[in-house]
């Protein structure tokens, strides 16, 4: 009789506490990284090294004007700063301030739509997170589950979009406390275990919004590290070209 009263506390021991659902979960963590809604209207200038193993670090700012829909990018490529900019859906480009540019430059630099939108999609995508998860073309599973992740408890809430939107599958982890992400995953194919796996340090407050301060990155099939993008300072938005 002992030896069954052991057995069912261990057993309740280990079994998780009630889980809030994906969109609980979800919108729990937008509650706390960005409490006022400030990401919808966010203007600031984010400045980032993004480091890389066996290479240079790689210095970008990001001008980001979510109120009119506008953003800029400058990164230090050769000793040049290219600038791709976003205004309307219309791009164009700069380097080193001068805007009249060779064919073989912008062939170099790759200055052309798909790669700037792919950019902007980028950094606003990442950075945005958990916001950009409000978008439209968005689907989550309504249950989620209490796991591990980077050796810590975990909630975690599969993600998935719309063909036009993109065909990755996303898995987010969320601290059980407080609803912080503190990591995600993307496969190409899950059943092939590509993809990669993203570990979030530390939190900058940057004008209302809990932004992470490092993503890591490492792929799923032998934990290669990638790089370390780290946010390492703001500013208020002051851009001419918007």
């Amino acid at each position: 009789m002992i030896l069954n009263i052991s057995f069912i506390i261990a057993l309740f021991s280990i079994l998780p506490s009630e889980i809030p659902n994906g969109k609980t979960i979800i919108e729990n963590s937008i509650q706390f990284h960005d409490p006022n809604n400030n990401w919808q209207n966010l203007q600031a200038q984010l400045n980032f090294v993004e480091t890389r193993p066996n290479g240079d670090d790689r210095h970008t700012s990001v001008y980001i004007d979510n109120m009119r829909g506008n953003f800029c990018s400058t990164q230090e490529v050769k000793k040049m700063h290219v600038q791709r900019h976003i205004k309307n859906d219309s791009c164009f480009y700069n380097i080193d301030e001068y805007e009249e540019l060779t064919n073989s430059e912008i062939e170099e630099y790759k200055l052309n739509d798909e790669r700037s939108f792919f950019i902007r999609n980028y950094y606003l995508y990442l950075w945005g997170m958990p916001m950009k998860l409000n978008d439209e073309g968005t689907h989550f599973s309504k249950t989620a589950k209490l796991t591990k992740f980077d050796n810590k408890s975990a909630y975690e809430v599969k993600v998935w979009y719309e063909e036009k939107t993109g065909s990755d599958t996303w898995f987010f982890y969320f601290d059980p406390e407080n609803f912080a992400m503190i990591g995600y995953r993307f496969y190409h194919d899950v059943s092939k275990n590509d993809g990669e796996y993203i570990l979030l340090k530390e939190n900058e407050l940057v004008f209302g919004l809990q932004i992470p301060k490092s993503r890591s990155w490492y792929t799923h099939t032998d934990s290669t590290f990638l790089g370390t993008d780290i946010l390492e300072s703001f500013n208020d938005l002051h851009h001419t070209h918007f």
